[in-house]
């Protein structure tokens, strides 16, 4: 195990009422002025934070999705992830099927459950809202458009793009042999697809996948994305007809729990694909933020190492979310925020606590 270099922590304090979404923070993101701005993979809004002391986050404000986006949701959004970049907040749902849990009351109806496989068409999601007053010339909000003809599905074009993959395409399988083009069959949770990191440079979009993990290598996808009217936004073709690129990195057979741009670094939060007591573990892509074409990287030094370990197994205190933070000096460390808080990090009744530590 690698030491974590903890620095310190830092309290998040929610509004009355709202208490129930640090229970399952997934993502977090610093805006230039200084806020804070964390989702809830179980809910569909996002959360803003102030500083009001040296380490207290405070003066919560609450988005609804619905509102953000100009459409009503109604469902779980799943969102995994958040970026700033140009005046633009950017989050990106998981992109993935659901498989029930069994919840231990009869063994016929946990079979049932473990046997349904859900689809909510709002994971499918990814967008950028403008935040007023980050900077000039922001346009409105965008979100990446469904398949030609598919709206009803829900599954968008990145879904229809990948089921053509070699290395991905079988892992996007749709669950009816009727709806070739419909929802996934193979859930998050099984090795199917999940979408859980996101950084923004530029107009290139890095998404780092969970799941699925192949022969030990995590896969971080590359795009560009470009406004087509409506709202809408859609991947970019490069001069060779590729509409994204593929980047494969050994993270000890872990899968992608978030991205953090450092520089020209790409920072990895890797954990286990499936749900399962493993460890949680930094890693360092030096230079990730200038890859082209498809890559494959081997633990090397200079190349792709890894930092620390967050933990090393057990039910809760999951790091979900990663964004740079200045403790002595600008971006020398990052703070984490957690999915399932144990005990000791929830401070009072409205508060939790996030790590903060040294790169």
């Amino acid at each position: 195990m690698l030491h974590a270099p903890l620095l310190g922590r830092v309290l998040l304090r929610f509004d009355a009422g709202k208490e129930e979404l640090h229970e399952d923070l997934s993502a977090a993101v610093f805006s230039p002025d200084g806020s804070l701005w964390v989702a809830s993979d179980e809910h569909h809004s996002l959360e803003r934070f102030s500083p009001v002391n040296p380490r207290v986050f405070g003066e919560h404000r609450h988005f609804v999705m619905a509102d953000l986006l100009g459409e009503e949701i109604r469902e779980e959004v799943d969102i995994e992830a958040l970026d700033f970049q140009d005046g633009h907040l950017w989050f990106v749902g998981s992109h993935s099927a659901k498989r029930k849990k069994p919840k231990g009351k009869t063994m016929v109806k946990d079979l049932e459950r473990l046997a349904t496989v859900e689809h909510q068409p709002w994971r499918f999601l990814l967008a950028r809202v403008p935040v007023p007053g980050a900077a000039p010339g922001s346009t409105g909000p965008a979100k990446l458009k469904r398949a030609e003809g598919r709206e009803g599905s829900g599954v968008n074009v990145l879904v229809e793009l990948l089921r053509q993959d070699p290395h991905l395409g079988p892992f996007l399988a749709p669950a009816s042999p009727e709806d070739p083009d419909g929802a996934l069959a193979i859930p998050s949770k099984d090795n199917g697809l999940d979408i859980e990191g996101l950084a923004v440079h530029g107009n290139r979009i890095f998404l780092g996948l969970r799941g699925p993990v192949l022969r030990g290598h995590a896969v971080i996808l590359e795009m560009e994305v470009e406004e087509v009217g409506n709202g809408l936004l859609a991947p970019r073709r490069t001069k060779k007809g590729s509409a994204y690129h593929k980047h494969f990195v050994d993270l000890d057979g872990l899968g992608i729990r978030e991205l953090c741009r450092h520089g020209e670094d790409l920072l990895i939060l890797a954990g286990p694909t499936m749900p399962v007591d493993g460890p949680i573990r930094l890693f360092r892509l030096h230079k990730g933020l200038l890859l082209s074409g498809d890559t494959l990287h081997p633990q090397e030094k200079g190349v792709l190492e890894p930092l620390f370990d967050l933990k090393d197994g057990s039910r809760d205190d999951n790091a979900e979310g990663v964004a740079l933070f200045s403790w002595f000096e600008p971006d020398d460390s990052v703070l984490v925020v957690y999915d399932t808080p144990s005990a000791q990090r929830r401070y009072g009744p409205d508060g939790v606590l996030a790590d903060v530590f040294r790169l």
